[in-house]
C-alpha cells in the first residue's frame, strides 16, 4: 500500500511539473510576441526638383522624410566634368517657412518658403527654387500654376539701394487680372509679336513707392533645349527680336506700360 501510495503521489507530481512546464512554455511565447518591436517606415512628406540647363546641366532634388530627415542630392554635369553632391540633415516647419539644419545645399541659405508651386530659397544675397512635385505637409500654394505651364512666378528682388519699391504676392484673383491685361498685350500689338502660345510668361509683382501695385512682365520664346529653365530664374537677354518683350502692368489704370520688344521701345 505505501509503495503504490508512493508511486501514485510520484505520478501526480511529474504530471504537475510536465502542465507547468507547459504553461509557462506558452506564457515566455506570449509575451516574446506581445513586445516585439514594430518598426514604422518613414514615408516622403514632400519633395521638390530643380532640372534645367543646356550647356551645362541642372539636377537638385529635394526629399522630406515624416520622421523630419532630409536628403538633398545635387549633379552639375558641364562638358567632360560631372559634379555630385548629397546632403542630409533634419528640417521643421515653423509658420510658412521650412527650416533646414544645413546652409551649404545651394548657396541661398537654410530657409526657403512655398510660393506657387515652387520652393524658393533666399539669403538676401542668392535665391534658389525648385519646382514641388509631391506635398503633404501643411504647407500649400496660394496660385496653383499646373493649368498654366507657360507662366513662372517670382519674388521682387530691390536691384539698387534707393530701390523704393517692395516685393507684393498676387492673389489668385489678381494674377487672373494679370493674364487678361497679357491678352489685351497680343491684340494690340499683333504686328510685334507672335502667338501667345509661342511665349513663356515671367511675371515679377511689387508695389512702387506710392502703395500702388504694379507686374513686371517678361516674355521669351520657348525654349526646346531648356524648356523648364525658365521656372527658376529670370531670363536677361540684350536682343532676340520678337522673342525678347517686357512690358509693365498698371493694376490702377488697368493698362500696361513700357511695352519693348528685343530692348528697343
Amino acid at each position: 500500500m505505501a509503495s503504490s501510495f508512493l508511486y501514485n503521489r510520484m505520478d501526480c507530481i511529474s504530471k504537475f511539473k510536465l502542465g507547468f512546464l507547459i504553461v509557462l512554455g506558452l506564457s515566455m511565447g506570449c509575451k516574446q510576441e506581445a513586445h516585439e518591436p514594430v518598426r514604422s517606415q518613414k514615408k516622403v512628406w514632400f519633395k521638390a526638383l530643380h532640372q534645367s540647363g543646356d550647356l551645362v546641366e541642372y539636377r537638385h532634388e529635394l526629399t522630406l522624410y515624416t520622421d523630419s530627415t532630409f536628403v538633398y542630392d545635387s549633379k552639375e554635369k558641364d562638358h567632360g566634368h560631372s559634379k555630385y553632391e548629397k546632403f542630409e540633415g533634419i528640417a521643421f516647419i515653423q509658420n510658412d517657412t521650412l527650416h533646414f539644419s544645413r546652409n551649404d545645399m545651394n548657396g541661398a541659405g537654410s530657409k526657403a518658403v512655398l510660393k506657387n508651386g515652387m520652393l524658393e530659397f533666399a539669403n538676401g544675397t542668392n535665391s534658389f527654387r525648385l519646382e514641388v512635385v509631391e506635398n503633404h505637409t501643411p504647407l500649400k500654394s496660394v496660385i496653383n500654376l499646373r493649368n498654366h505651364p507657360d507662366y513662372a512666378l517670382f519674388t521682387y528682388y530691390p536691384s539698387k539701394k534707393r530701390d523704393r519699391n517692395t516685393p507684393y504676392d498676387l492673389s489668385p484673383a489678381e494674377f487672373e487680372k494679370v493674364r487678361e491685361l497679357i491678352h489685351c498685350v497680343f491684340e494690340e500689338q499683333k504686328a510685334n509679336l507672335k502667338s501667345n502660345q509661342d511665349y513663356i510668361k515671367q511675371l515679377i509683382p511689387y508695389r512702387n513707392k506710392k502703395g500702388e501695385l504694379e507686374v513686371r512682365v517678361n516674355m521669351f520664346c520657348n525654349d526646346k533645349l531648356d524648356p523648364n529653365g525658365f521656372k527658376y530664374r529670370t531670363i536677361l537677354m540684350n536682343d532676340g527680336g520678337k522673342c525678347n518683350v517686357t512690358f509693365v502692368v498698371i493694376f490702377k489704370s488697368n493698362y500696361y506700360v513700357d511695352f519693348s520688344v528685343a530692348g528697343e521701345a
